[in-house]
C-alpha cells in the first residue's frame, strides 16, 4: 500500500514514502518526473554537532557505508527501477553528497539517461566543523537527468524565470 506523505489539491502532484524498490512497483502508470534523495552512506559512527551538543549522525543500516562496487550495483538497481516507471520525455533529480553523487552520475551515463544540469546547493547553516581537519561541509548538488538522449523533456522556461524573479 502506498504511504502518501502529501498530495496536492488537485491530485496531480504525490509525495509518497517508502521503500523505492517495493513502492514504485505499486504504481501502475509512468511518471513525468521523480525527485529522489538516496542513501549518502554516512551512517559509519560520524558525529555532529546540533545545539551545541556532540551527536552521533547515524541514520540507520540503509545509510551504512559501502564499498564503492556495492554502491554502485545498488544505485544500477534504483536508478534502472525509475528508468522504467519514466514516461519516455520523463526526467529525474537526484539530490546527494559528495559521498554518493559521483556514483550517481556515473550510473546514469551507464544506463542511457541524459544528464541535463549539475545543481550546486549551497548550505546558509553548514554544520560546524568540530574536526578542525577539513573544510566546512557547506554544498549538495542535485542531478536534473532525462530517461532519454534523444526525447525532448518538458521545460517551462517563462515559468522558471517568473519564479525567480519573484
Amino acid at each position: 500500500m502506498i504511504e502518501t506523505f502529501y498530495k496536492s489539491p488537485n491530485n496531480d502532484f504525490l509525495l509518497a514514502k517508502g521503500d523505492t524498490f517495493q513502492l514504485l512497483n505499486e504504481f501502475s502508470f509512468k511518471f513525468d518526473m521523480i525527485f529522489a534523495d538516496p542513501p549518502y552512506f554516512l551512517s559509519n559512527g560520524g558525529i555532529s554537532l546540533q545545539s551545541g551538543k556532540v551527536v552521533c549522525v547515524d541514520k540507520g543500516n540503509w545509510d551504512k557505508g559501502k564499498a564503492p562496487e556495492e554502491m554502485n550495483e545498488f544505485n544500477m538497481k534504483w536508478l534502472r527501477l525509475c528508468r522504467d516507471k519514466l514516461k519516455d520525455n520523463g526526467t529525474i533529480w537526484i539530490s546527494g553528497t559528495y559521498h554518493n553523487i559521483f556514483s550517481v552520475a556515473n550510473c546514469l551515463t551507464e544506463l542511457g539517461y541524459k544528464i541535463l544540469n549539475v545543481i550546486t546547493w549551497q548550505k546558509t547553516n553548514p554544520p560546524v566543523n568540530i574536526s578542525c581537519r577539513f573544510f566546512t561541509y557547506s554544498t549538495e548538488f542535485i542531478i536534473w537527468a532525462r530517461k532519454s538522449k534523444k526525447v525532448a523533456h518538458k521545460y517551462n522556461y517563462e515559468l522558471m524565470k517568473h519564479l525567480d524573479d519573484n
